[in-house]
């Protein structure tokens, strides 16, 4: 009787793997502020600040509402020097068009979203930038009122801010 029984217990075995294969997400944290702290072999980090709005690469789906901490694998990672520095988007709050205004430490492709507080991407523009001082004017004309994120990504690093359009 047990016999009867193997071959459809093997035929659940592969689909329990082939159902564990997943699609693995790059982790990443935005934050205004945070730290982590060490006891016991164990380590603690937290994070404050804003809701992390970030595609996923290859595909038109957006994580948004909350935050993803790096996993720790034992050590320390070393912290990378940022890609773009100086990020600042004004006037804020704008109604017809808002100045993206950042220092790029080297050439590189930059992506710039315009996402809605329902981390829908309404607006995307891919640019080959040259390194230093970034200038680009971004049109508002046609979006309605409410809260925006204006997201760079360069070097698969992402910087966000916050923008309202009147």
């Amino acid at each position: 009787m047990k016999k009867r029984y193997l071959p459809f217990l093997g035929m659940l075995g592969i689909s329990a793997v082939a159902n564990a294969q997943q699609v693995e997400l790059q982790r990443s944290v935005v934050a205004s502020t945070g730290g982590s702290a060490t006891i016991n072999n164990t380590i603690f980090q937290y994070t404050i600040g804003d809701v992390l709005v970030s595609a996923i690469e290859n595909s038109p789906l957006l994580v948004t509402q909350g935050f993803q901490q790096p996993e720790v694998n034992g050590s320390t990672p070393t912290p990378q020097a940022p890609l773009i520095t100086g990020f600042i988007v004004y006037p804020n709050p704008a109604s017809s068009q808002t100045k993206l205004e950042f220092d790029l430490v080297m050439d590189d492709l930059v992506n710039i979203q315009l996402v809605n507080n329902a981390g829908q991407t309404v607006r995307n523009i891919s640019l080959k930038m040259l390194a230093g001082r970034a200038n680009y004017i971004l049109p508002l004309g046609g979006y309605p009122s409410g809260l925006y994120y204006v997201v760079l990504t360069a070097s698969r690093r992402t910087y966000s801010e916050k923008l309202v359009i009147q």
